[in-house]
Formats: structure tokens, C-alpha cells, sequence
């Protein structure tokens, strides 16, 4: 496994391997698999994972500076108390996995598939989830000022309580989300008011 920045690695195994604590920079990891790995406290900057597989892989205290996770997936994997900043999950799956506690600073995560995950509280501003699939996600009380959710599926997800100020949603997010005690600024009003058929007047 080595040490080596700058690297390329495509299709190794690392199951069961324990790579905690280890710093890496600027590697590519393609359809490497990464079950049941232990990669906690793992730092990565500018580190690019193509279709890799994070299942039950444990990734708490992680910290992910301008890396990408794209295509992946992420079954029953630990994120809790983990870092990524100004990284992308473009296109990645989660499925049962806990996203709780952790920060998420303008991470790009269009067209990523997180049906039914816990986002409950988090602070979520600037990130990016176009054509997310968001169906059944609970962001109850979370911050999500400035999240760009267009083209993103919502049915049954849940806003309430959830600070919407600045957001760019559809007229879907409004009629198929619970968006019950949400803040949301003036123009979304409007725009709440539209998509459920009623005519705003000066």
C-alpha cells in the first residue's frame, strides 16, 4: 500500500485493512474496495475515489480537504465527527449509514442518492444537491441556507424546523416535503404560495 503520493491505485482490495491515522495527498483510488476497512482519523487532500465501496467502512474523525468521492458507496459506513471541505460526492450512494454528527462545507452532492438518511441538524449551507435523490431524508432543524436542491427528488423529505433562507428549490419541494416551521425568506413565500395555487397580489 505504501506511502506514496501521486498515485494511482485501480481495483485493489483493502477489506478489513486498518489505515487509520495515515495522511494522504493528490492519489486516485479507482473501484477499490474499502469493506469493513478502518480508516478513521484518515486525512485526504486532493484525493480522487472513483466507484469505490466504503461498506461498513469506518471513516469517524476523517478529514477530506478538495477530494472527491465519486460514484461511491456508502453502506452502513460511519461518518460521524468527520471533515469534508470544498470536496464532492457527485453521484455517490448512502444507504443506513450515520452522517451525524459531521460538517459538510460546500460539498457538492448532485445527483448523490440519499433516500431516508439523517441530516437531522446539520449545517449544510453552500452545499449543493441538484438532482439529489432526497425522498424520505429528514433535515429537521438543519441549516441548509443557500443549498442549491434543483432537479432534486423530495418526496416525503422532511424540512421542519429547517433554516431554507436563500435555497433554490423547486415548486416540487414545496407541495411534496414538510416543510412545517421552516424559515424561508419573501421570494420563497411566493414561490411556496405559487406552488400550491394561490395568486400573490401587491
Amino acid at each position: 500500500m505504501g506511502q506514496v503520493d501521486d498515485e494511482q491505485i485501480i481495483g485493489e482490495d483493502f477489506s478489513d485493512t486498518r489505515l487509520d491515522g495515515q495522511e494522504w495527498n493528490g492519489r486516485q483510488f479507482v473501484r477499490c474496495t474499502f469493506r469493513d476497512a478502518d480508516m478513521s482519523g484518515v486525512r485526504t487532500d486532493s484525493v480522487v475515489f472513483t466507484e469505490c465501496d466504503f461498506t461498513g467502512t469506518d471513516l469517524t474523525e476523517s478529514i477530506h480537504t478538495n477530494s472527491a468521492f465519486r460514484s461511491c458507496t456508502f453502506t452502513r459506513t460511519n461518518l460521524q465527527h468527520s471533515t469534508f471541505r470544498h470536496s464532492t460526492m457527485m453521484g455517490s450512494v448512502f444507504v443506513d449509514s450515520r452522517m451525524r454528527p459531521a460538517t459538510y462545507d460546500e460539498v457538492d452532492f448532485t445527483l448523490a442518492a440519499l433516500g431516508n438518511v439523517d441530516l437531522r441538524g446539520l449545517d449544510l449551507t453552500g452545499c449543493r444537491m441538484r438532482e439529489a435523490n432526497l425522498v424520505s431524508a429528514d433535515f429537521r432543524k438543519a441549516t441548509v441556507r443557500s443549498v442549491d436542491f434543483a432537479g432534486a427528488r423530495t418526496v416525503d423529505a422532511k424540512f421542519d424546523e429547517a433554516d431554507l433562507r436563500g435555497a433554490v428549490a423547486d415548486p416540487s419541494l414545496w407541495v411534496s416535503a414538510s416543510v412545517r416551521g421552516a424559515k424561508i425568506e419573501l421570494m420563497q413565500a411566493v414561490a411556496y404560495a405559487g406552488a400550491h395555487g394561490l395568486v400573490v397580489e401587491g
